[in-house]
């Protein structure tokens, strides 16, 4: 039988319409380095990212362990290097940092927060000389890496405080911080449900099944279909416009050029993960199709999707009901009406 013309527009465009480039990102950025407390700040930027000194570190302390203070040889208070980020579509934030004193832990410190629209979180407390309160002795951490997800804030601006805290004594504290950079994933991460459209908002929560919305030649012959091949085959009939357009973001961002399946950069670990879930949910790897745009054949109510595992002569039996497949092979379990 003749498909109709309308239907042969419709599968030419399916298969001549290029595969999108997955979406891309906006970077997370810093947006300032400020030096500030009682000062003693040293910044410089190169390749590998920002570098600091943060606390005083030019005279030696020469009384010994439980000398007598050296007036002026030390500030008293804090010195602050803050780094303030607008995180865009996420990233991870890294940099190495290390710590040299001549004082206990008690006296001199260092303490390295982020702080979020939703709070503080320490990354490093009281970084400092293990010996309760011994100073006058030399003390050095090693040089320690750090890696942050920024992720979770999103859309909002983050602030990354290093504090060196002094006490005047004059066995002088100082931080170095080397490499402070920001990672950006180059895959902006999906756009998040809920939908505006009640029934979309129920398909993403599992009842993906809709006959009611075909239209009545698609209804009359699924039904056939159906009758033919058994019940509980039919995987998927209308769909909501934006839960297609869901679909479709999804296949791209998993599957398109420069997409995330391939991507292993950390950056990207936890939009990765959250689309390889949506991906998995959905059951697109059933298809190497990429879904119909949002006014696909599925969102006029003109598909089904049907499970053929073992069964003889589908096409066969899918004509009895005026059904075919237009791709047989790359999208078996697709149906249009004849």
């Amino acid at each position: 039988m003749l498909r109709p013309k309308s239907l042969m527009g419709v599968l030419l465009l399916a298969t001549t319409v290029p595969v999108a480039q997955a979406q891309q990102a906006t970077a997370p950025k810093i947006t300032a380095v400020t030096p500030g407390g009682v000062g003693y700040v040293t910044i410089s930027q190169d390749a590998s990212g920002t570098s600091a000194s943060i606390g005083q570190w030019d005279t030696s302390y020469p009384y010994g362990n439980g000398g007598p203070p050296l007036p002026g040889a030390e500030p008293s208070g804090p010195s602050l290097l803050t780094v303030d980020i607008d995180v865009n579509d996420g990233g991870t934030l890294g940099f190495q940092y290390g710590f040299r004193t001549w004082d206990g832990g008690i006296y001199d410190w260092l303490d390295i927060n982020l702080v979020t629209p939703s709070g503080a979180i320490p990354l490093v407390s009281h970084l400092g000389q293990p010996i309760g309160n011994a100073y006058g002795s030399f003390w050095q951490s090693p040089n320690i890496s750090i890696s942050r997800d920024l992720s979770p804030w999103k859309g909002q601006h983050v602030r990354l405080v290093f504090s060196v805290e002094q006490d005047g004594w004059g066995d002088q504290s100082q931080a170095l911080v080397t490499g402070l950079s920001l990672d950006g994933c180059s895959v902006a991460p999906l756009s998040n449900p809920p939908f505006n459209d009640p029934l979309a908002r129920s398909f993403e929560s599992g009842q993906t099944v809709d006959t009611a919305h075909l239209t009545p030649e698609m209804q009359t012959a699924e039904a056939c279909f159906a009758g033919l091949v058994g019940a509980g085959r039919l995987n998927s009939a209308y769909r909501p416009s934006e839960y297609q357009g869901h679909l479709r973001e999804i296949w791209d961002k998993w599957k398109a050029p420069g997409n995330l399946k391939t991507n292993t950069s950390p950056a990207c670990a936890a939009t990765r993960t959250a689309v390889q879930a949506e991906f998995n949910k959905h059951g697109l790897g059933a298809s190497h199709i990429r879904p119909a745009s949002p006014n696909g054949t599925h969102t006029r109510g003109l598909a089904i999707d049907m499970s053929i595992g073992g069964l003889q002569n589908v096409d066969a039996l899918a004509g009895q009901c005026h059904l075919y497949r237009p791709f047989p092979t790359r999208d078996k379990v697709h149906f249009l009406h004849q």
